[in-house]
């Protein structure tokens, strides 16, 4: 439920409903204070988690999910102050576009795999998302290529919004890990006006790097 906790490779995502059934907890849902068998910290989390998806789907923001652009916000753990990237993407960029802008600030070479996720999964991700040759060179189609999934896909999934999250871990065996916030959320209109903004960093087609802080 938080970043505070620890997955091993072997621990399995459950339903609310079956943990508590599991551990005899007499929750129904998220109100109230925490059981004895999760912690309060988590819990908080939750229910603010919860609060804000009840929000989102009371009014029009679940519609446009998947039509807008963001503004991401691109930190290395451990130097979130000292450094970041702000990159605006369109529903149309994939995640291939994502990957060449990350790699142009992180200088992320390819001799290990890189992998993106939602929120703080990292090695536990749900999209499982390479960039292309390391798809090829894998050899394992469990994995998504990153030129076959688009922000918008990727949003749709995720109910991607403001202060919201996507992760990128680097090395699947002394992994370092990298994250990205939606610090804006652009209308159609909107994201054109920055897009062709002279003032961009470096751009592809339908995504840029828009502002920078550097140590």
């Amino acid at each position: 439920m938080c970043s505070r906790g620890y997955r091993r490779p072997g621990d399995q995502r459950v339903s609310f409903a079956d943990f508590t059934a599991d551990h005899d907890i007499d929750k129904d849902g998220f109100e109230g204070d925490a059981p004895d068998e999760i912690c309060s910290y988590c819990w908080s989390n939750t229910q603010s988690a919860v609060g804000e998806a009840q929000e989102r789907g009371d009014d029009d923001i679940a519609e446009k999910i998947g039509t807008v652009g963001y503004r991401l916000r691109w930190k290395q753990k451990g130097r979130a102050r000292d450094e970041w990237y702000d990159i605006v993407v369109s529903p149309e960029t994939t995640m291939a576009e994502l990957d060449r802008l990350v790699c142009r600030f992180t200088t992320l070479d390819d001799f290990h795999l890189r992998m993106y996720g939602l929120e703080d999964e990292y090695l536990d991700s749900s999209l499982n998302v390479l960039p292309d040759h390391q798809y090829e060179e894998a050899g394992d189609r469990s994995y998504t290529r990153a030129s076959e999934m688009t922000i918008a896909e990727v949003a749709e999934r995720a109910g991607l919004w403001e202060g919201d999250r996507l992760g990128l871990v680097y090395d699947f065996g002394t992994p370092s890990h990298y994250y990205c916030i939606v610090k804006e959320v652009y209308e159609p209109d909107e994201l054109e006006t920055v897009l062709d903004d002279n003032d961009v960093i470096t751009s592809t087609d339908t995504a840029a790097v828009v502002r920078e802080k550097r140590p």
